[in-house]
């Protein structure tokens, strides 16, 4: 568990290697979590750090001329500072900035002029050694690897990709918002789950659009989120939602951190059983770093947590570039009827995922579906039509595209690793044993990202087979 901050609360978080990490102090104040043995040796130190930032003032430059070898770049909110040669895309960093404030400010539920008179400097570097001798890195700050963020101060370390340049303004704009906000950043899954959230974003040199998830892997150069989570799951390490949200100051020291913090935000804001109970969060006027808000939303979701975990992992099995939450997502019925002896239909939307009669199995249950209609999938060059075994010009996870699709879903009573959900193809038809007790859901096979050309619907007929 995250243990509680020194009262008079700690010190700047070094980013972790490879990712961008912001510092998660506010001004004037200093934050440290420690674990519980050398929480009073902390103390002493978180002590000394806040009497040292009381002597130090960080050096602005938006009343100097700037030292040879610098140049500013000005938005409204914002003032760039670099020693990169300036091109397009460095020029138009002050313009992406401006643009994200209106969507900040609509996220976390502010008007444009209660923001007017908010500005921001960033610091974005080549050379790190010329910020210091300028003094526009102050001493007492850690040797971040990629981005920080400190009062009304960012600094961005030179990406390998534009792309990654912006990624990183936007995720450490996100802290500074939140910090102005809410007078901190709230828990570590939370505040870095949001900030790589409403960083991954698409710009066309005109138009911004934040908090997105990428469509493409080239869409996003040197991201790599997505890729790291399948990795994980195909390797069976990927962690429960719980743990994400148990994350400690130290955990985004490691890479994985901000994928899953990232995963964990997508999830709780989108998915119908958690989205309420997240909003709740943001609309809080203050926020601490320490577990008070996580506690709070384990205690508000508790009746629904074994559902909430099978969930989760019906979603990671879907998470791919151009992910669609909007499609629809793995959503248990409360209390499912048992499948009785009538026969249960259901009328499939094939440009939706998971959809459930509401009616569930018994383990050892035998029962039959069967499928009729036809609809197509794609629309380009035309569309293909099809029935309930798909189409083999396409395949899609080594099974014909808009093959029928059936998983049985259950509540997990116990926290474990996150893993992917069964999948059961059914084609036109199939009758099948249950081998455990769950809910019945279906769709068509096909990424989520794809469903949206699709058109029509196949209606299912699913019977009970075997006599209790």
């Amino acid at each position: 568990m995250l243990a509680a901050p020194h009262p008079l609360a700690p010190s700047p978080r070094v980013r972790g290697e490879g990712e961008p990490q912001s510092c998660v102090a506010a001004v004037g104040r200093v934050r440290c979590v420690c674990c519980t043995a050398a929480r009073r040796v902390f103390s002493i130190a978180c002590g000394l750090l806040l009497l040292l930032f009381s002597m130090c003032t960080l050096t602005s430059t938006l009343a100097q001329d700037l030292p040879a070898g610098f140049q500013r770049l000005k938005g409204k909110y914002i003032d760039v500072v670099t020693d990169l040669p300036l091109d397009d895309e460095l020029r138009a960093l002050p313009t992406v900035f401006d643009l994200a404030m209106p969507q900040w400010c609509k996220e976390f539920e502010m008007e444009l002029d209660e923001v007017a008179d908010w500005h921001v400097e960033a610091f974005v570097m080549l050379r790190r050694e010329e910020f210091q001798k300028a003094g526009f890195i102050p001493s007492i700050l850690p040797q971040f690897p990629h981005g920080f963020q400190y009062g009304n101060q960012l600094w961005v370390v030179e990406q390998p990709s534009p792309y990654y340049r912006r990624h990183l303004l936007l995720h450490e704009g996100t802290h500074w918002f939140m910090n102005r906000k809410y007078g901190d950043h709230g828990p570590p899954w939370l505040m870095e789950g949001t900030a790589e959230w409403l960083g991954t974003h698409r710009w066309d040199g005109k138009n911004l659009a934040m908090g997105i998830i990428p469509k493409t892997k080239s869409e996003v150069e040197y991201w790599g989120r997505i890729s790291l989570i399948q990795q994980q799951l195909t390797d069976g390490v990927a962690p429960s939602l719980e743990e994400i949200l148990r994350y400690d100051s130290k955990a985004h020291q490691d890479v994985e951190a901000y994928a899953w913090s990232w995963a964990a935000v997508i999830f709780l804001k989108n998915h119908p059983d958690t989205s309420q109970a997240f909003a709740e969060l943001l609309k809080q006027k203050k926020m601490t770093s320490d577990q008070t808000i996580t506690r709070a939303l384990f205690r508000k979701l508790q009746g629904q947590w074994p559902q909430i975990r099978r969930e989760w992992n019906a979603m990671l099995t879907e998470l791919e570039y151009g992910y669609e939450p909007g499609r629809g997502m793995l959503a248990m019925t409360r209390l499912p009827k048992p499948i009785g002896d009538s026969p249960v239909t259901l009328q499939l939307a094939v440009d939706r995922s998971w959809q459930t009669p509401g009616v569930s199995v018994a383990e050892g249950d035998t029962i039959s579906i069967t499928s009729a209609g036809e609809y197509s999938v794609c629309d380009k060059p035309r569309p293909w039509r099809c029935q309930a075994a798909g189409v083999t010009l396409e395949y899609y996870r080594n099974e014909p595209l808009g093959k029928l699709l059936m998983t049985v879903a259950n509540s997990l009573d116990k926290e474990q690793f996150s893993q992917p959900i069964e999948i059961i193809t059914i084609g036109e038809q199939l009758e099948y044993t249950a081998k455990q007790a769950g809910e019945l859901h279906f769709r068509i096979n096909e990424s989520n990202g794809g469903l949206g050309d699709n058109a029509g619907s196949v209606t299912l007929t699913i019977r009970r087979t075997t006599k209790r």
